[in-house]
């Protein structure tokens, strides 16, 4: 437990120090990040995954192809459950699939802010994470943002490569 609250807090240090004086850490990071291959680190995830979701939401497409990586035979997996009934389940394997969709979004003012994200250690290149909880709005979700819960992976050097998001249960009160 000391080594991992050490590492966290450490993490957290060296990611507060490197943002410039404009800049804050805008969610709280936890976990281990132990385990890290040469020449990765994980802030170099905390970055992509912040990047990832800034992109997101500016439907910026050079900075989701940036942000995403693909590991698997030029793949990648993102997925996202149903916040209402009237939205459809949608995952993508590809930037030509994800792409449409993030524009889709964007034409729906869609809003996600991570809040939490739980490190699970580096297994080979990648840097499993979950639960991340983020709060998520649109104009077509509804008149307040909707908590959300999911898991990823950041692959060394090259972004997040999984991003599976849902609506988060009542049961999992999550941060406030």
């Amino acid at each position: 437990m000391d080594r991992i609250l050490c590492v966290v807090v450490g993490l957290q240090l060296a990611v507060v120090g490197s943002l410039s004086p404009q800049q804050t850490m805008p969610w709280k990071v936890r976990g281990d990040t132990s385990g890290a291959p040469r020449d990765c680190s994980a802030a170099a995830g905390i970055s992509a995954i912040s990047a990832w979701f800034s992109a997101f939401q500016t439907a910026d497409s050079v900075a989701i192809t940036r942000a995403t990586g693909a590991p698997y035979r030029d793949r990648f997996v993102f997925s996202t459950g149903r916040f209402t009934r009237s939205e459809p389940f949608f995952v993508a394997h590809t930037l030509q699939e994800l792409l449409p969709y993030v524009r889709q979004r964007a034409g729906r003012h869609e809003h996600m802010t991570v809040q939490q994200v739980m490190f699970n250690r580096w297994r080979g290149q990648g840097l499993q994470f979950g639960p991340i909880y983020f709060m998520r709005s649109a104009d077509d979700l509804g008149d307040k943002a909707l908590p959300g819960i999911g898991k990823g992976e950041y692959w060394c050097g090259r972004g997040v490569s999984v991003l599976n998001l849902a609506p988060r249960p009542d049961f999992d009160p999550g941060p406030h």
